[in-house]
């Protein structure tokens, strides 16, 4: 019996579980009031002495937990089947795709509570695990307070998904969870703990035991699970938390992306611990404001002073360690007492980059205690105030950072700062890409590999161009393709995962995955003929995928195989997707306003190329070991999952693979862009106006460049690179800032120095 299927059958035990520590539980909520009440005129561990405000904080929300405690009230079940019934969910605020919801719980008999009055957990999960076994797909809890009172298991392949009001914006909140439970200093999951190629999207938490009069200490409100690989944490507000994101310190994670996530923290926001492969991290706002402006009447908002002085004294923005290549971008902390911490990891220290990061108010701006000696980390266009110590002898490398405070070095010249002005380099973190309509179709195909599905396939996407657009979604499943399928303009082919996904070689592992035997044969050629998918017309896109060759893996005599994906035309995208075992990714050239995020790969030649005016390209990975690391069914010649080095990156991407190709482009935006074991990272030919951020590049070809600018103008800002040499100038312009390589052994690197590099 798997994991998964262990914790659901005791789903239905929770609440004889729950009600046998009702006693505690309650006994511990006693005295916590019993505390309260008799404790006005004192002071917590942490020295704040309540004001006359906070006491009136205290007392009012003592009331209204005495009113509104869900913990011994459960709603009832209604006729809930377990069955998915996908359909389009509108919500109170905006969103930036169009959502497909598997399940939503009000709808369909679950017993959740969306007023908060009764504890939603034993729906909410259930609810969850239905999903998982219906193949994978999004759980959708519309605007209210959803009560919990145990920690939430977000399975893979599953979304848990609510309506989201950014705070910065009101203070509505659409979906909040209500932690009702016991406070701990357990370094742990509390509310969620998310697993594999699964996410949580679009939430508001809030704590109503934590006051400032007595700081309760909790586990982390996200908790990314053991060794569990893509896991996403996107457009979360923590009202009030003690510590936001946590990872574990001892068993590695690979690639956690963590976008728009806000919020008050009395400890910590995050503490990322023991990433093996690269992730990203972007536009992360923590400061007190998101507890103190927040709606008084149900978010209990500490006296605004009193919660600046607490987290000026008590708490740390950022706490990151043994992280391998992560991506950092528009970061801000403002008025903690350390920014960001860097500490010593578990396996080995932090290496990374970090741009537009702007530290305000803070005791210290950046304490560096463990960064990787073997070279460093690098930093661009932001400010820090509280100055820079480096505890450590790892290289911090800055350009264009203002420091306000001291730069205290353990070493001398291991925090470097470069005189540039990057602000002309723009990089739009909000940018996506255009909506469908909302409309959609349901693919009911046949799963399997026995059966070729591109006709009904097909014929469900040209009913969709037929509708002037829209979405046709495909359930989670394995599905066989012996022909190349063609998306109209303004459809978009969707698949289970709402977030970005890869392949694992675990069992029961869900999603939607394509098995493609079209196109792997020696006598395509992938510039003339049709690509397996064809996006074909404006705003036509690729979202939620796996997408295999399962007769072309890494043993194979021969690797040729069409382009997976092609567009033709403007604002096409493939976003959340997966490709493996395909010779040729994604071919966007002369597509304007092209869009591609939150793809992961393993090519054999070119993962990406691209054209047109105005594109963009980030949080995308090539690895080899994406293709070891699959249990999917007909594989021959495949790659063994502990060999994806020896027997595809050193024999054939090392030697081949140019990951990314800019072709006749005009202003192209690459963000977080990494790959393992590839001959060139990217080739700039013919494009102007080209800026590269965030990238990196790990056991290079040793005899190739990371960069090759073939004719044009390019601007890279914060590279790191391990192996090979960082660029070849053959014509044109190209400037490199916070340039960074393994060992440090050839940061001179004159031979790159013609040619306009700088």
């Amino acid at each position: 019996m798997s994991f998964y299927a262990i914790i659901y059958k005791g789903i239905s035990a929770m609440k004889i579980k729950r009600a046998l520590a009702t006693v505690l539980i309650v006994s511990t909520a006693l005295f916590c009031v019993s505390c309260r009440k008799g404790g006005n005129t004192g002071s917590d561990s942490s020295g704040v002495t309540p004001s006359a405000g906070q006491a009136k904080q205290i007392d009012v929300m003592k009331d209204w937990k005495d009113l509104n405690d869900p913990r011994e009230k459960f709603p009832p079940a209604g006729t809930q089947t377990g069955e998915t019934s996908p359909r389009i969910v509108k919500t109170k605020y905006e969103t930036r795709d169009i959502i497909v919801a598997d399940i939503v719980p009000t709808e369909m008999g679950y017993a959740v509570d969306p007023t908060g009055v009764t504890d939603s957990t034993d729906g909410i999960q259930q609810a969850l695990y239905d999903c998982y076994y219906g193949g994978g797909g999004t759980v959708f809890l519309p605007a209210g307070n959803y009560a919990i009172t145990d920690t939430i298991t977000i399975p893979q392949g599953v979304t848990l998904r609510g309506d989201w009001q950014d705070p910065d914006i009101g203070t509505e909140y659409g979906t909040v969870f209500s932690v009702w439970m016991d406070s701990s200093e357990e370094d742990a999951g509390g509310a969620f703990s998310i697993y594999d190629s699964a996410g949580i999207v679009g939430v508001t938490v809030y704590y109503p035991f934590q006051t400032l009069y007595e700081v309760l200490p909790y586990p982390f409100t996200f908790y990314v699970a053991n060794t569990s690989q893509v896991i996403t944490i996107r457009d979360i507000t923590v009202i009030n938390g003690y510590r936001g994101i946590g990872t574990s310190v001892e068993i590695p994670h690979e690639i956690l992306i963590v976008d728009n996530f806000k919020g008050t923290f009395l400890k910590s926001g995050m503490e990322l611990n023991n990433q093996s492969d690269a992730g990203t991290v972007e536009s992360v706002k923590i400061s007190s404001k998101y507890w103190k402006e927040a709606s008084a009447e149900y978010m209990n908002a500490p006296v605004e002073s009193e919660i600046d002085n607490y987290v000026k004294k008590n708490a740390t923005g950022l706490i990151i360690s043994d992280l391998e290549w992560t991506s950092f971008g528009d970061i801000a902390v403002d008025g903690y007492s350390i920014g960001i911490k860097i500490i010593p990891g578990y396996r080995i220290n932090f290496a990374g980059s970090m741009l537009d990061v702007n530290i305000t108010n803070c005791g210290i701006g950046l304490l560096a205690q463990g960064i990787d000696e073997r070279w460093g980390m690098v930093m661009a266009r932001s400010n820090i105030d509280g100055g820079i110590v480096n505890e450590w002898v790892g290289m911090i490398r800055t350009t264009d950072v203002k420091v306000s405070g001291n730069i205290e070095e353990t070493r001398e010249g291991t925090v470097e700062l470069n005189i540039a002005n990057l602000s002309k380099y723009t990089m739009d973190y909000t940018a996506y890409h255009a909506k469908p309509k909302a409309n959609l179709i349901v693919a009911e195909l046949k799963k399997g590999i026995t059966t070729d599905v591109s006709a009904q396939l097909q014929s469900a996407l040209n009913k969709a161009g037929e509708m002037g657009g829209g979405i046709v979604y495909v359930p989670g499943g394995t599905y066989r393709f012996d022909n190349p399928v063609t998306v109209p303009a303004g459809v978009e082919l969707r698949g289970s995962s709402a977030v970005s996904q890869r392949e694992i070689k675990k069992e029961g592992i869900m999603g939607t995955r394509f098995m493609c035997y079209y196109g792997d044969d020696a006598s395509y050629n992938s510039e003339t003929d049709r690509a397996f998918i064809t996006l074909n017309g404006d705003n036509a896109g690729l979202s939620g995928i796996r997408i295999m060759y399962p007769e072309n893996g890494g043993n194979d005599e021969d690797l040729n195989t069409t382009y997976t994906v092609r567009g033709k035309g403007s604002g096409v995208y493939a976003v959340n997707s997966f490709i493996a075992a395909s010779a040729y990714g994604v071919d966007f050239r002369n597509c304007d306003n092209h869009y591609l995020r939150g793809n992961y790969t393993c090519c054999y030649y070119n993962t990406y190329r691209v054209g047109g005016k105005n594109g963009m390209l980030r949080g995308c990975l090539h690895n080899p070991n994406m293709i070891g690391r699959t249990a999917a069914p007909g594989l021959v010649n495949w790659t063994d999952a502990s060999r994806g080095l020896m027997q595809i990156g050193n024999p054939i991407t090392r030697k081949y693979l140019q990951n990314l190709i800019i072709e006749n482009a005009e202003n192209e935006c690459v963000y977080s862009v990494f790959a393992y074991a590839c001959r060139n990272l990217i080739v700039n030919k013919n494009s102007n106006n080209t800026v590269i951020f965030n990238s990196g590049s790990d056991n290079l070809n040793a005899l190739t460049a990371q960069l090759v600018n073939d004719g044009g103008s390019m601007a890279v800002i914060n590279i790191l690179r391990f192996n090979g040499h960082s660029c070849d100038n053959l014509k044109g312009s190209a400037l490199l800032y916070n340039r960074i390589a393994f060992y440090e052994a050839d940061l001179e690197e004159n031979e790159i120095l013609a040619g306009g590099i700088s």
